[in-house]
């Protein structure tokens, strides 16, 4: 592994475990097996660091929701799998874990998690409105309302979870959510 890619990696693994605020390039260098010169040859700095390492991590969770919400699947399985998909409930989300950070809603950070939010509201407002037109879902259904209570449905049980020390709080708010699409089925 390149001295880079090495740095990059530590990163994705520091801001995910520890966040953007306590990332030091001292940590990052320890972890990465890279020195100072290497560290400063590659990167301008911690945050241009993290904007590269933060932009894997969107790729990395992009292709997990492209496959979720593949348009060749019912819609309802694209709901079902989405708010059933395997996560780390106890460490949080890679991307939204961070927005707790002042720094990071300063930066040119909270725009890369702000787009990937928002990419995933599109695909649940497509497969909502895909739902309603197959008759699966009632037509009244405000598919842009609904798609961000789903997401927040996921963001809020990493938050129980990690307050919890219990993964089961999140398997019941996912639980919970598909519950109650279930109910506004006609399936």
């Amino acid at each position: 592994m390149s001295k880079r890619n090495a740095l990059v990696q530590a990163a994705k693994s520091l801001l995910w475990e520890q966040g953007f605020e306590a990332m030091s390039p001292k940590k990052i260098m320890r972890l990465s097996g890279a020195g100072q010169g290497s560290l400063y040859h590659h990167f301008e700095g911690k945050q241009d660091l993290a904007l590269i390492a933060l932009a894997e991590v969107d790729a990395e969770m992009r292709a997990v929701v492209d496959e979720i919400f593949d348009r060749e699947k019912d819609p309802m399985d694209r709901l079902h799998d989405y708010l059933n998909a395997s996560r780390d409930e106890l460490k949080g989300c890679k991307l939204g874990r961070l927005v707790g950070e002042k720094t990071v809603l300063e930066s040119n950070i909270c725009n890369i998690i702000s787009k990937y939010f928002t990419t995933v509201c599109a695909y649940l407002k497509t497969a909502l409105e895909d739902a309603k037109a197959s008759g699966d879902l009632p037509p009244s259904l405000d598919a842009v309302a609904v798609s961000k209570s789903l997401q927040a449905v996921i963001q809020g049980g990493f938050i129980l979870a990690r307050a919890a020390g219990d993964p089961q709080e999140m398997r019941q708010a996912q639980e919970g959510a598909w519950m109650m699409i279930e109910g506004l089925s006609s399936r």
